[in-house]
């Protein structure tokens, strides 16, 4: 990355992309270079124009290429986010930080690749109403050893699971690559309510995203959005006094923004303790018997490895609290 000045508080700056950058979404740089600016202002700046990739507006999700210059405008950056800056500027301190990192499981461990078993609650990055998220505890715990790493994907808050962080530069390009290519093999799995018909196999419903002001996005299904296709395979049946539920695996062909959540909702299957497209009287009626969340995992993923090219198969457990809700329900048939 070339430039003249670094991004700072005073005056806008011009960086020239290098090969260690290009491919990369615009807001992921953004956020690379101005370490300590919430992610909502980032996208704020994007979304007003401030932000130009060779002299012309552009998305967020515009790819970098070689040789772009990126305008930065104005921005309070923090040039390395430590433990103390983070307390300082977000009321977040060492040990609040420490303690979310060491409750998150890793599953699986290199040196190209961290992955997690990502709580439910837990954002993967600060901003947006969160003071820090996963990546922060994550950079705050291996703050000595490991410099580079970055978010290869997401995953919403309320939803537990798979998630996947680089080690370095050369990772994050290839898995970002498989992702463009919609190479992964991503499965959920989600307790719906109602009985969940064998012949509701896939479905394709394009949906189109909304959003007002800083506000988590809105999904509904519209016409005028983009494909979107979820196939679905039943698991198992369960009742209880009050309800009967499916738990289905969801395998998702494209990554659309609460892809899961819409497709079942609309077809009158809500997940339970889904609080933004489910059943909320339900809800407090399920709260009120244990499940406290959105049940919703990402369990499974498929993808090649960036550095050996073989087919890794990453799998993750149901939650405790997910898992103590099933006992607590009668299977009443196995598929």
């Amino acid at each position: 990355m070339k430039t003249q000045e670094k991004p700072n508080p005073d005056r806008a700056v011009l960086l020239e992309i290098d090969e260690k950058h290009q491919d990369q979404r615009l807001d992921n740089f953004l956020c690379s270079v101005c370490k300590g600016v919430p992610k909502s202002h980032v996208f704020r700046i994007i979304r007003s124009g401030e932000v130009r990739i060779n002299k012309k507006r552009a998305e967020a999700k515009t790819k970098l290429c070689l040789g772009d210059v990126v305008r930065i405008p104005p921005v309070q950056v923090v040039e390395k986010q430590t433990l103390e800056s983070l307390s300082s500027s977000s009321a977040v301190n060492k040990t609040q930080l420490l303690k979310a990192a060491a409750e998150i499981p890793v599953l699986f461990e290199d040196e190209h690749l961290l992955v997690v078993n990502k709580p439910s609650g837990m954002a993967v990055h600060g901003g947006s109403g969160s003071s820090f998220g996963l990546i922060e505890c994550i950079r705050a715990l291996r703050a000595e050893t490991h410099q580079d790493l970055e978010l290869v994907h997401r995953i919403d808050r309320e939803t537990s699971g798979i998630l996947i962080i680089s080690k370095k530069r050369s990772a994050l390009r290839k898995l970002q690559e498989q992702l463009r290519a919609r190479s992964w093999k991503k499965y959920y799995k989600t307790l719906v309510l109602g009985s969940w018909p064998e012949t509701l196999r896939q479905v394709d419903l394009p949906l189109l995203k909304t959003q007002a002001g800083e506000k988590e996005a809105r999904v509904f299904v519209d016409e005028a959005g983009d494909k979107a296709c979820t196939k679905f395979q039943i698991i198992q049946t369960y009742k209880s006094s009050y309800s009967i539920f499916t738990l289905i695996q969801a395998q998702i062909l494209t990554g659309r923004t609460h892809q899961i959540r819409v497709h079942t909702s609309a077809n009158k299957f809500p997940i339970a303790g889904d609080d933004r497209y489910g059943n909320f009287e339900m809800n407090k009626q399920l709260a009120r018997q244990g499940l406290k969340r959105m049940f919703l995992h990402a369990a499974r993923l498929h993808l090649v490895h960036p550095a050996t090219n073989e087919t890794i198969v990453l799998e993750a457990p149901l939650a405790p609290e997910l898992d103590s809700f099933l006992k607590s329900l009668q299977a009443v048939q196995s598929r």
